[in-house]
C-alpha cells in the first residue's frame, strides 16, 4: 500500500466511528439554523472530513507524522458538545476541560471500539489528542492563524448559508493547505492571508450582527447556565436536537421562547474597557450572577433574560468588548441597570 493510499484509509476508516459519525448532527454554526437564523448548514462532520482532506495537501517527507496530521485532522471536532463553543464553559465547570481536551473523553464515551482504529493503524489516542490540545509540535497545523481548520471552517460556512448571502469565498482552503509543511514553518503568501482574513472578519462581523443569531447565542447559553447543576458527562455527548429537548422539558418556555422568536435584544453595544464594577463582566463564571441579579431586582423569571458578554476578536484595534441583553417579549426594565453598571467603562468607537 502506498504511503497517500494508507492515509486515505485511514480517513475512510475514521469516517466511520461513532464519535465522527456523531457529528453529522451538530451544526458547523454555534447556532442552529433550525433556531432561526440564516447561518452554516454545513455540519461538523462534513467540515471534519475536509479538513481531514487538507491534512493530505501537508508537504513532508515524514510517513509517520503525516498519517499523524491526518488522524489529528479530522478528529479535532470530535471533543465538541452540543452547540459547540456555547457548551465549552459549561464542559469545564462540569467535566474540567473544554472541547480541544476532550478528545479522549470522546473516545471513552463512545458505545463502539474507535480506539481500536486507530490502533489499526499504530496510533496512539493519547497522542493524537495532544495534538488536537495543543501541547504538540504538530499542533500548529490546528492551532494557527489560518490552519488547516479554520481554512475549512471559513469556507464551508460561506458556502453554506442559504442564498449564500456573503456572496462567494476570496480563496479556497487547498491553497492555504498547499502551502503547509512538516519541516518548516508556514510561510502563508501575503495575499492569500489577506483574503482569508477578509472572509474570516466578514463571517464574524456578520454572526455578530445577526440578531437572531445573537438571541440563539445568548439564550442556549442561558438555558446551559441554568441548568449546569443537573448537567452530566452524557449531556456533552448529546446532538444539538437531542440536547434541545432537554432544555425544552427541563426550560419550556425559554426553548418556546427561541422556537416562536419571542425574545428581543434589548442593549446591544461595544465597549474598549471595562472598568469599576462592569469588569466582572469580563470574567465568564460572572455573567450567570449578573444575570441572577436583574432577574432578581426586577422579579422577572430567570429564563426570560440573558446576557453574552465577549470579544469578537477581528483584528480591530483596539479588540473590544460587545455586551448584549436579550429579553422575553422586549421587557426592557433591566436595560436600565446594566447601562448603570457600564457607566464608567470606555464605549468603542470604530474607526472611519
Amino acid at each position: 500500500m502506498n504511503r497517500d493510499a494508507r492515509r486515505k484509509n485511514l480517513l475512510r476508516d475514521l469516517s466511520k466511528t461513532w464519535v465522527l459519525q456523531r457529528l453529522r448532527q451538530i451544526e458547523l454554526s454555534a447556532v442552529p439554523g433550525w433556531i432561526g437564523s440564516k447561518v452554516a448548514t454545513a455540519s461538523r462532520y462534513q467540515h471534519s472530513l475536509n479538513v481531514g482532506k487538507l491534512s493530505l495537501l501537508v508537504s513532508g517527507e515524514d510517513e509517520d507524522e503525516r498519517l499523524l496530521l491526518t488522524a489529528a485532522a479530522v478528529l479535532h471536532d470530535v471533543g465538541v458538545g452540543p452547540f459547540p463553543h456555547l457548551s465549552d464553559q459549561a464542559m469545564r465547570e462540569t467535566l474540567g476541560f473544554s472541547h480541544e481536551g476532550a478528545v479522549k473523553f470522546a473516545f471513552e464515551n463512545s458505545p463502539l471500539k474507535d480506539s481500536q482504529v486507530l490502533e489499526n493503524y499504530g496510533l496512539n489516542l493519547s497522542e493524537v489528542a495532544s495534538i488536537i490540545e495543543g501541547k504538540h509540535k504538530l499542533s500548529r497545523f490546528l492551532h494557527g492563524f489560518p490552519d488547516l481548520d479554520n481554512a475549512d471552517n471559513i469556507y464551508r460556512f460561506i458556502i453554506s448559508i442559504p442564498g449564500r448571502l456573503l456572496g462567494e469565498p476570496s480563496y479556497y482552503p487547498s491553497e492555504i493547505a498547499a502551502s503547509m509543511s512538516l519541516e518548516k514553518e508556514t510561510a502563508l503568501p501575503e495575499d492569500l492571508k489577506k483574503r482569508w482574513m477578509r472572509d474570516y472578519k466578514r463571517i464574524y462581523s456578520y454572526l455578530w450582527d445577526d440578531k437572531l443569531n445573537m438571541i440563539g447565542w445568548t439564550m442556549l447559553g442561558r438555558a446551559l447556565r441554568l441548568l449546569k447543576e443537573e448537567l452530566t458527562a452524557e449531556f456533552f455527548r448529546l446532538t444539538n436536537r437531542e440536547a434541545f429537548q432537554i432544555i425544552k422539558l427541563k426550560i419550556p418556555r425559554l426553548a418556546e421562547g427561541l422556537e416562536n422568536r419571542e425574545f428581543q435584544i434589548i442593549f446591544d453595544r461595544k465597549y474598549v474597557e471595562f472598568k469599576g464594577e462592569a469588569r466582572k463582566l469580563s470574567d465568564p463564571t460572572n455573567i450567570w450572577k449578573i444575570e441572577k441579579m436583574l432577574c432578581g431586582e426586577f422579579n422577572l423569571e430567570e429564563w426570560s433574560l440573558g446576557l453574552t458578554v465577549d470579544q469578537p476578536l477581528l483584528s480591530e484595534k483596539p479588540d473590544h468588548w460587545r455586551v448584549y441583553l436579550v429579553s422575553h417579549r422586549n421587557n426592557e426594565e433591566p436595560k436600565v441597570l446594566l447601562e448603570e453598571m457600564l457607566s464608567s467603562s470606555v464605549p468603542f468607537e470604530p474607526f472611519s
